[in-house]
């Protein structure tokens, strides 16, 4: 589907949004929330969304607290040791919180595609052209580094045919890049668009392209909800499925969520990558959880060493609020 009919279906949803929930808590339903990243990526504002659009409230949900935490460790943490009832965070902290035994469970994926992009100098022409050459990583066996191996692989470049650097975050990776330290490096949409401001850097690909399958970030609850307030469960992933919806038919008014709650960002380069995402269709205007990148996520992980152990699906996904929400929604696109 083109991405003009894709935004029509979306738009023609619009009353879905405005009508009152089919599906509420059962009683209102007082819920913490911590989102893992500060200040958040244009990517992960459905949580925002959702909180100052009023999709919480409208699904009978009281969201006492919304914690701005940073990092996605902190995020899993926080859920794992029963601080915070709902967070997002990539499926990788998921399948760690499993290992480790803690109750939380995945419920959809807001952020349906990765939105990592290869960022490289102008005089690099293409994948090959990065034999021999510094690319940024965080750091050995990170997913900056491991979600290049199938790039390489299609450009026969040898695992080791890159000098991988280890330099930090998504920032210091883009600074790094920025001042010619390296060649290339993998960045987040949001460090990506901002590093494509500079005449000396271009976008080489999108890694949604080459890994389309791989959700960047899920929804997760604590059992404990799923269990004894499945109706709290579905209402909160309703709504968050709504702030998705939202995002992708009404560009103004995410980014002035966006801005509120990042202030310090460049309202050109937030609108840049938002257009990508949509490009990319990186919301999950339906959910978008399926048995199938839930799989391809787990294995990645287990392949690159994030889990040291197998983990069967319903140990750390839970399909039923998703399922509920889109029975009461109804599929779009």
């Amino acid at each position: 589907m083109s991405r003009r009919r894709f935004l029509a279906a979306v738009a023609g949803a619009s009353a879905t949004l405005a009508a009152p929930s089919i599906l509420r808590a059962q009683s209102p339903a007082n819920i913490k929330i911590a989102t893992g990243v500060t200040p958040p990526s244009i990517h992960n504002i459905y949580m925002h969304v959702a909180y100052e659009r009023g999709m919480f409230k409208e699904a009978g949900i009281n969201v006492t607290d919304l914690l701005q935490l940073r990092g996605g460790p902190l995020a899993t943490q926080a859920i794992s040791s029963g601080q915070v009832d709902v967070t997002a965070s990539d499926p990788e902290g998921v399948l760690s919180a499993a290992v480790a035994g803690h109750p939380i469970r995945a419920v959809s994926a807001p952020a349906a595609r990765l939105s990592y992009m290869v960022a490289v100098r102008k005089e690099i022409a293409s994948v090959a052209d990065l034999r021999g050459k510094p690319f940024a990583v965080s750091r050995p066996g990170a997913i900056s580094q491991y979600l290049m191996f199938p790039l390489l692989e299609t450009a026969k470049v040898p695992r080791d045919g890159l000098q991988w650097l280890s330099v930090g975050g998504g920032r210091d990776r883009m600074l790094a890049l920025l001042a010619d330290r390296v060649k290339g490096a993998l960045l987040h949409i949001d460090y990506a668009m901002e590093a494509a401001a500079d005449p000396n850097i271009k976008l080489m690909t999108s890694v949604a392209e080459v890994i389309p399958n791989y959700p960047f970030e899920v929804l997760i609850l604590r059992s404990e909800l799923l269990e004894k307030n499945p109706a709290a469960a579905t209402a909160i992933t309703r709504a968050v499925i709504q702030a998705c919806r939202y995002i992708v038919r009404n560009k103004s008014g995410t980014v002035e969520v966006m801005m509120k709650y990042s202030p310090s960002s460049k309202s050109a380069v937030v609108e840049r990558a938002y257009d990508e995402l949509l490009r990319i269709r990186g919301f999950g205007v339906n959910g978008d959880m399926t048995e199938a990148n839930m799989t391809v996520a787990h294995d990645l992980a287990l392949q690159h060493k994030q889990i040291n152990q197998a983990i069967p699906l319903p140990k750390w996904t839970d399909f039923g609020p998703q399922e509920r929400a889109m029975a009461s929604l109804g599929k779009i696109g």
